[in-house]
C-alpha cells in the first residue's frame, strides 16, 4: 500500500524509476532497475571475493506457504527458522444453542465487538436449524473481521416457523496471530421493529477460565483443550467489563529444509516492467552471521519510518470508506499469489499478464467496497478455479429471496420456494424487469471455475438484494405469464429431502453422503452389503464419510501420486519455477463386508471437491455407475491470499489429477449414465436423477 501511493502520482518512466529505487534500495539493495538498452550494474553483494564462510539462502514453497489457513502448505528460507502453525485441528468453533420454538417466525439477530491481529479472521456463525436440516446459516466467511481496533460484527437471519433450534457462536479459521471476541449478542426482533435480548450464557466471558458454557462443535472436550490453538481469557485491551475471549493459532519453529530442490548461488531474473523499466532481482542470496551481504540496518529504519508518514497521507480521491491505493495493493498482491503458486497453469487460455493491466485499471477506478470485490472476482475468473472466493470487509451484505433456481431444459426454473406465490416448475422471465437469463449471465463472470460450475454459483445468487427488500418477478405458469413480488428475507431454501439413510419397499438402500456420518453407515453396513442395490448421493458435500469405498473395493487402492503440492523455488510459472512435485494418495484398504448389490452414485456440477475424490475411486475401480451430469472439476485444498487492505481471496494450491494421472481440473467426471432435468417432472416434485438411478439398480439396464 505504501508502494503505490509512492509511485501512483509518477509523471513519467523517470519519476517512476526513482520512486521505486527509493522504495526498494533500503530493503532489498541488490535488486536493479535498467531502462531499455542499459546495463544492470555489477554488484559486489552478488559476487564476493570468497565464499568462505558465507550461506546461501533462498525461498522455497510447498505450494503457497503464506496461505492463512492450515492446509498442508509451507514457504520457507532456506538456512532460516520458519514459524508454522502447530499440528491440530484448522478451526476453533465455540457455540451455544437454545430452544427456537418461542421465535419462529422472527427474525434473529447476532451481534459481537471482535478484533484481530498477524493473519487472524475473526467471525461469528449462527445457525437456524430444522431437525437434521439447516434453514439459515451465516459464518462470515465472506467478510471476516481483520482490525486491530474492536469492530462490532452482525449476523441477521429468519427463523423458520417449522425450526427446532437456533446454534451460534464465534468460528476462526486457522491462520497465525489471534482474534479476540467480547460483548455477543443474541436478540430476536419484535413486531414494532424493536429489538429484545434473548438470554445467553457468558456473553461477555467473564465467567470461569475454563470457558465452560462455551462448547467446541469439533475437536476437542473443552474450549481450553483444542488442538493447536490456545484458547484463553485475556485481561488487558478488552472492549467492556473484565476479559475478552482470545483465540490464539498455537506457533512452533522449525529448522528443517522443505526438501532438497534450490536455485544457484545468487542466481537472478530479470523482468520487464513495461515503460520501458526493467529489474533485475536475486533469488538467492550470499549471507553472513544471519544477515544477507549487502543490507544496511540503518537505511532500513529510516525507510520504516519514512513508510509510517506515507500511510497517513492521501488516500488519493478515495471517497472516505474506500481506499484505491489499498484496492491496487490487493490487485497486486492476489495476481502475484497465482501467478507463482496457482498449479494449474497448463490448463488456462488467459493472458495472465494482460489481466494485470485489466485489473489495475478497474482497482484504480473502483470507488466502494463493493466494486473492489467486483474486480477482485474478475480477477479470480481470469483464473478459472471452483476454489476461488473474494471476502472483503464492509462489503454489502446480500441475501437471496427464499426460493431455489435451477437451469432446467435451458429456463430458469422456480425448483423450491416457501413462498406460496410460487411454486416448483415455474419458469422465471424476468426479474426486476431484466431478463432472468441476462442476469443469470452476468452473474457468472463475476465467479470462478468450470462452466458447469459457473452455472451453479450463478443460480445459487440470483435475485439477491439487501435484506427486508423485494423482488419483482414475471414468471410463465403453464401457459400464463403472472407477476410475483417476493420478499427477500434470507431464508434459505432448498429441495426437499427424506431421511440420510433409507430402505425402499424392495430393499434398495439410498445414503446421501452429505448427511450421513460415518458412524451411521457403519451402523447399516451389513444391510448394505445385503442389499440388492445401493444408491449413494454425491451431489452435496460429503460428510466425512469416503471410508465407505472400502466395503465397495475388491482390491487394494493402489493408485498413486494424485495429489501434488508443488515444489516452487523460482518466480512465473514456468517449467523451471516447479522442478518438482511432493505428491501424495489416499491408500484406502478392502474392507469387509462387501456391498455386493448393484451401485448407483449419483453426481452434477454440485459434485466438488472431497466428492470429487470420492467419485475419482468410483470411476477408477469402476466401483458403480455414475448417474447424473459432469461434476465441477474443482478439487484440490484451498489456500487463502491475506490481502493489505484486509481482503482475502482463496484458490486451489494443490494439484489433484485422477486417480490414472489425466486431468480433472475443470474437466471433472462424465456420467456413465447420463439424466437431465425436466420441468414437467420439477412441477411434480420428481428427483429425476434418483429414479433413474433406482431404475439401475433394479434391472440392470443402463
Amino acid at each position: 500500500m505504501d508502494g503505490v501511493r509512492r509511485v501512483i502520482d509518477a509523471p513519467d518512466a523517470r519519476a517512476l524509476r526513482t520512486r521505486l529505487d527509493e522504495i526498494f534500495a533500503p530493503i532489498a539493495p541488490t535488486v536493479h532497475l535498467a531502462a531499455r538498452g542499459e546495463s544492470f550494474p555489477d554488484d559486489a553483494a552478488l559476487h564476493p571475493r570468497t565464499t568462505a564462510g558465507l550461506d546461501v539462502v533462498a525461498w522455497e514453497h510447498r505450494g503457497y506457504g503464506d496461505t492463512a489457513v492450515a492446509s498442508g502448505y509451507a514457504s520457507k528460507r532456506r538456512g532460516r527458522p520458519r514459524k508454522a502453525a502447530a499440528p491440530g485441528v484448522p478451526l476453533v468453533s465455540l457455540s451455544q444453542a437454545i430452544d427456537v420454538v418461542p421465535y419462529r417466525g422472527s427474525t434473529v439477530r447476532l451481534r459481537g465487538k471482535l478484533r484481530t491481529e498477524s493473519l487472524a479472521r475473526g467471525r461469528l456463525w449462527l445457525r437456524v436449524e430444522r431437525g437434521d436440516t439447516t434453514t439459515f446459516s451465516d459464518d462470515m466467511s465472506d467478510r471476516p473481521v481483520v482490525s486491530e481496533r474492536w469492530t462490532m460484527a452482525e449476523i441477521t437471519g429468519p427463523v423458520d416457523l417449522s425450526a427446532t433450534r437456533i446454534v451460534f457462536g464465534i468460528q476462526q479459521l486457522s491462520g497465525i496471530g489471534s482474534a479476540w471476541y467480547d460483548d455477543l449478542e443474541l436478540a430476536v426482533q419484535l413486531q414494532n421493529g424493536a429489538w429484545q435480548r434473548i438470554e445467553i450464557k457468558d456473553p461477555g466471558f467473564e465467567e470461569a477460565e475454563s470457558l465452560a458454557s462455551w462448547k467446541p462443535e469439533f475437536g476437542a472436550e473443552s474450549a481450553t483443550a483444542i488442538p493447536g490453538w490456545k484458547v484463553t481469557l485475556d485481561r488487558e485491551g478488552v472492549a467492556s467489563g473484565g476479559s475478552s475471549l482470545r483465540v490464539e493459532r498455537v506457533a512452533e519453529r522449525s529448522d528443517k529444509e522443505l526438501f532438497d530442490d534450490a536455485p544457484r548461488p545468487v542466481e537472478t531474473v530479470d523482468i520487464d516492467l513495461g515503460g520501458g523499466l526493467r529489474a533485475r532481482v536475486p533469488i538467492s542470496l550470499y549471507s553472513q552471521d544471519g544477515h544477507t551481504i549487502g543490507d544496511d540496518p540503518s537505511a532500513i529504519q529510516r525507510f520504516q519510518v519514512g513508510s509510517q508518514q506515507s500511510k497517513a497521507g492521501s488516500q488519493h480521491g478515495s471517497p472516505p470508506s474506500y481506499d484505491v491505493a489499498a484496492g491496487i495493493a490487493d490487485v497486486i498482491v492476489a495476481w502475484n499469489v497465482l501467478q507463482h503458486f496457482w498449479p494449474y497453469w497448463d490448463t488456462a487460455s488467459k493472458d495472465w499478464t494482460a489481466q494485470l493491466d485489466v485489473s489495475l485499471g478497474e482497482a484504480l477506478r473502483d470507488q466502494t467496497v463493493d466494486a473492489h470485490v467486483a474486480t477482485l472476482w474478475r480477477l479470480s475468473a481470469a483464473a478459472p478455479d471452483g476454489h476461488a472466493v473474494v471476502a472483503c470487509p464492509g462489503r454489502t451484505h446480500w441475501t437471496v429471496p427464499p426460493f431455489a433456481v435451477d437451469l432446467v431444459e435451458k429456463q430458469i426454473v422456480i425448483v423450491a420456494s416457501a413462498d406460496p406465490a410460487l411454486s416448483p416448475g415455474d419458469i422465471v422471465v424476468s426479474a426486476t424487469g431484466r431478463p432472468a437469463d441476462v442476469q443469470v449471465e452476468e452473474k457468472k463472470s463475476l465467479r470462478s471455475g468450470s462452466a458447469q460450475l459457473l452455472t451453479v454459483l450463478a443460480l445459487r445468487r440470483f435475485g439477491e438484494g439487501l435484506l427486508g427488500t423485494r423482488l419483482p418477478l414475471r414468471i410463465r405458469r403453464g401457459s400464463a405469464e403472472l407477476g410475483v413480488n417476493v420478499p427477500r428475507n434470507g431464508k434459505v431454501v432448498a429441495e426437499p429431502t427424506g431421511p440420510a439413510i433409507r430402505r425402499l419397499n424392495d430393499g434398495v438402500y439410498y445414503v446421501d453422503l452429505s448427511r450421513a456420518s460415518m458412524a451411521a453407515i457403519n451402523a447399516t453396513i451389513d444391510q448394505l452389503a445385503a442389499a440388492p442395490g445401493v444408491i449413494f448421493d454425491v451431489r452435496s458435500h460429503p460428510n466425512g464419510n469416503h471410508m465407505i469405498l472400502s466395503h465397495l473395493l475388491t482390491r487394494p487402492d493402489d493408485a498413486k501420486g494424485w495429489l501434488g503440492f508443488p515444489r516452487v523455488i523460482r518466480p512465473d510459472h514456468g517449467p523451471t519455477s516447479i522442478p518438482s512435485w511432493d505428491t501424495d494418495e489416499w491408500e484406502i484398504a478392502v474392507r469387509q463386508p462387501h456391498i455386493a448389490g448393484r451401485v448407483a452414485f449419483l453426481i452434477g456440477p454440485t459434485t466438488a471437491s472431497y466428492g470429487e475424490s470420492i467419485i475419482g475411486f468410483v470411476e477408477h475401480y469402476k466401483l458403480g455407475e455414475l448417474v447424473g451430469s459432469t461434476t465441477a472439476g474443482a478439487n484440490g485444498n484451498y489456500a487463502q491470499i491475506a490481502e493489505p487492505s484486509g481482503c482475502s481471496s482463496n484458490f486451489t494450491g494443490l494439484r489433484v489429477t485422477k486417480l490414472d494421472g489425466s486431468r480433472m481440473h475443470l474437466v471433472g467426471f462424465q456420467p456413465t449414465i447420463p439424466v437431465s432435468r425436466t420441468i414437467a417432472g420439477v412441477a411434480a416434485g420428481r428427483d429425476e436423477v434418483l429414479e433413474r438411478a433406482l431404475a439401475y439398480v433394479r434391472t440392470g439396464v443402463r
